[in-house]
């Protein structure tokens, strides 16, 4: 238990993993050069590669790791015990702020992160505004820290954390202005002329023009120049990289190779034109630095790049998911089939009519001993040449009939001629006897062929259910799944993944949202109008750092439901077992199980018996396949107990009612002006064998309520009591309609277990 509580809180502080791996040394070793990119930049350099230090923090990245790289870069710079006390003060602010929240058991917020930032500046606040009397350039650099946080955060943990792909509107916000002042870095990054920036905007350009819609490519060229223009005062130098942006594009649907020649042709034209500050041939080498190398990376890398935009082939992927559903449906309904043949051929074995009966024990006295008797000539001839099997048969019906046949049950014709009746007595007796042995050992196997025969049946009705289940269609790639997410970016709320199960009244929508975003109202209300139907929230489950929001068609109708009861004796268990389930979005489960006797004993039987019936409903059967399970299987589950069963089902969606009654007492629906009595004449369980549930639908409508109740109130009550106290009350309301039920039993002197469940259909 101790080890499972600290792996679960492990997660809310920043991971301390001592293995690196190869991916993992490449992912720190970028994230070490963008350090030192940023901390480069003149005049605050500091704060840029703080707040992409925190940035980097905030998206769970190991802080011990990255330390060491936030300090040096720093140093590299400025190289002086101010500045090592000026890094070394943010990051042990970043520790203890985690620790707290690790303690705490909570996530860190941004803010907390963006303002400890702030925080750890305070002695290059204090050192710069005592000493130098920097006071605009210490509250730019503030500044700068606390938006970059923001912004560094808000990109890494899409990047790092939630996973690239689709981003909201606050990511490319925040995307933008951080392109931007990578840009702006990378353009002051200058070795005798020769700019970074050429180099990275040349390998990202070709890699997004091969990778992303031409207009990622056409906006990253753009952000990228921005961020040059802004630090070489130049707006041609936005041209220049724009320029380069739409060479890639434009010759991005022909080979990578054309791209890359495209690019280098624009920018030597460039040089040739003197187009910019800037342009060159030094611009010309860095960029084929950065170009040549890209064309070589494989093609199955540039596949997953495209699949984190979500520019996949997840259209043909969602094809082979549904044929692949279609081949297990039919599958299982192949299995459907073997199971319902061995139900019939076991039906067909479990007839023993006409097996051992007393027609069949005459003709073999009648051959095997009469036949045999040395008299039989003198029978026979007296008979017309017929055996004895006509005289035989009425003896063999006393004997099979009472277990034994006397002299007495001979008939004249045996009496007057037969030397031998005393044996020919025992002969019929002992043999009755042996028949009767045989018939109860095959009547006991035909029992057990028959519960085996229902079994098969119903696990053959089982397979079908989800046969059908399995052949809904699945859409997560393109159509309605694309244009959902596209509706849910607009409100800002980022669906990695949406999945919709199932059409028309029956479906089923999963989102991979942020954790964030997953109690959002916009979320089933934004869902609702993209498919065109009404969709209620159902069921959130978290993922770590998403979250798992599951919906469904929102039903019809809404159930208001009353219950009352009172036990036999004051201070016992009630012996009535009632349920009050909501197996699903679109069922609403009543019963009401009246267990023989009352107390604990008699509770017990009655949950059993309901738990049965929960169970289908809970799986997700359809109602018409659950009753005829329950038609199969309730009587062969509880054939040792004696319960009288109530249950009643009403679809949310359709407003349909299933009923199932078993020895139960009456139910009513209450309709304005009408009501309708549902009776059951079977007896409880375990009375008689062979008793069969009674199984039945109805529909009903906006404003119908339905009365249940156990024999203790029904049996002093009676229909037409039930009715009068209905008109007395005049009202709908399903608690103050069950309390009057139960008060007017009691007071009628019902000493019995009572219980009353009341229920009204409304629209929802």
């Amino acid at each position: 238990m101790k080890k499972g509580r600290l792996k679960a809180e492990r997660k809310f502080f920043p991971t301390f993993e001592h293995k690196l791996t190869p991916s993992a040394a490449v992912k720190f070793g970028i994230e070490w050069i963008c350090l030192v990119l940023m901390a480069s930049v003149d005049d605050f350099g500091f704060s840029f590669a703080l707040a992409l230090f925190c940035g980097f923090v905030y998206a769970r990245q190991n802080i011990i790791a990255l330390a060491p790289a936030f300090i040096v870069a720093c140093c590299v710079f400025s190289l002086s015990l101010w500045t090592l006390l000026f890094s070394v003060c943010p990051m042990i602010a970043l520790v203890v702020l985690y620790f707290v929240y690790f303690k705490l058991k909570r996530n860190v917020p941004l803010t907390a992160v963006a303002l400890t930032a702030v925080g750890g500046m305070i002695p290059y606040i204090a050192v710069n505004c005592v000493l130098y009397g920097a006071y605009f350039q210490v509250a730019i650099a503030a500044l700068i820290a606390l938006v970059g946080t923001f912004v560094a955060g808000i990109v890494a943990y899409a990047l790092l954390v939630r996973g690239f792909g689709r981003m909201s509107v606050d990511e490319l916000i925040a995307g933008g202005v951080a392109t931007m002042a990578f840009g702006y870095a990378l353009s002051g990054a200058d070795f005798w002329g020769f700019k970074l920036v050429y180099i990275v905007a040349g390998a990202a350009l070709i890699i997004s023009s091969q990778s992303f819609k031409p207009q990622v490519t056409l906006f990253l060229s753009l952000l990228l120049g921005l961020g040059v223009a802004i630090d070489m005062g130049d707006i041609a130098c936005l041209a220049g990289l724009a320029v380069l942006g739409v060479a890639a594009v434009a010759f991005s649907p022909f080979t990578k190779w054309s791209s890359a020649l495209a690019m280098l042709a624009a920018q030597g034209v460039m040089w040739l034109l003197d187009a910019y500050g800037g342009a060159g041939w030094r611009a010309l080498v860095m960029t084929g630095i950065g170009v040549i190398p890209c064309l070589f990376v494989p093609r199955g890398a540039i596949s997953r790049i495209r699949a984190l935009s979500g520019a996949d082939d997840r259209v043909s992927y969602a094809g082979i998911v549904n044929r692949q559903a279609r081949v297990t449906a039919g599958r299982l309904t192949s299995a459907s089939d073997v199971f319902y043949e061995l139900s019939k051929n076991l039906q067909k074995t479990v007839d023993i009519s006409g097996v051992y009966n007393a027609d069949r024990l005459a003709h073999e006295i009648a051959r095997n001993y009469c036949g045999k008797c040395s008299d039989r000539e003198g029978c026979f001839n007296s008979l017309g040449g017929d055996d004895t099997y006509a005289i035989l048969k009425p003896m063999a019906e006393a004997a099979l009939n009472r277990g034994k046949v006397t002299i007495l049950d001979m008939p004249p014709f045996i009496t007057s001629r037969c030397t031998k009746m005393h044996t020919l007595a025992s002969v019929i007796n002992s043999s009755a006897q042996a028949y009767i042995q045989k018939r109860d050992a095959s009547e006991s196997a035909m029992v057990g062929k028959r519960m085996l025969s229902e079994q098969f049946a119903g696990i053959a009705l089982i397979l079908d259910s989800l046969a059908e289940d399995c052949a809904r269609p699945v859409s997560f790639a393109g159509g309605d799944a694309e244009y959902l997410k596209d509706e849910l970016l607009k409100h800002n709320i980022v669906a990695s993944e949406a999945v919709i199960y199932g059409s028309g009244e029956n479906v089923t929508v999963t989102l991979l949202v942020r954790a964030q975003d997953a109690n959002k109202l916009a979320v089933a209300k934004v869902a609702s109008h993209a498919l065109r139907m009404r969709l209620v929230l159902t069921n959130i489950e978290s993922r770590g750092e998403q979250s798992a929001v599951t919906l469904e068609s929102a039903p019809t109708y809404e159930v208001a439901y009353g219950v009352a009861e009172k036990s036999k004796n004051e201070g016992d268990e009630c012996g009535d077992s009632k349920s009050v389930l909501c197996p699903s979005l679109k069922r609403r489960l009543f019963a009401i199980c009246d267990g023989m006797g009352s107390g604990e004993r008699a509770a017990k039987a009655s949950r059993d018996a309901v738990e049965m019936i929960e169970g289908f409903y809970r799986a997700g059967f359809e109602g018409a396949i659950v009753l005829s399970l329950i038609n199969k299987l309730l009587r062969i589950s509880l054939e040792d107990s004696f319960s009288s069963l109530d249950i009643s089902v009403i679809d949310t969606i359709s407003g349909s009612l299933d009923v199932i009654k078993l020895g139960a007492s009456s139910s009513f629906i209450v309709r304005q002006g009408s009501i309708e009595q549902l009776s059951c004449t079977q007896p409880p369980v375990g009375i008689l064998d062979g008793v069969q549930p009674l199984t039945s639908r109805y529909q009903l409508y906006d404003g119908d309520a339905l009365v249940m109740m156990s024999d203790g109130v029904f049996d002093v009550l009676e229909a037409k009591g039930v009715a009068d106290i209905v008109d007395a009350v005049g009202t709908l309301n399903p608690q103050r309609l069950a309390d009057s039920l139960l008060a007017e039993a009691v007071k009628r002197g019902s000493d019995d277990d009572c219980t009353v469940l009341a229920m009204r259909l409304f629209t929802s």
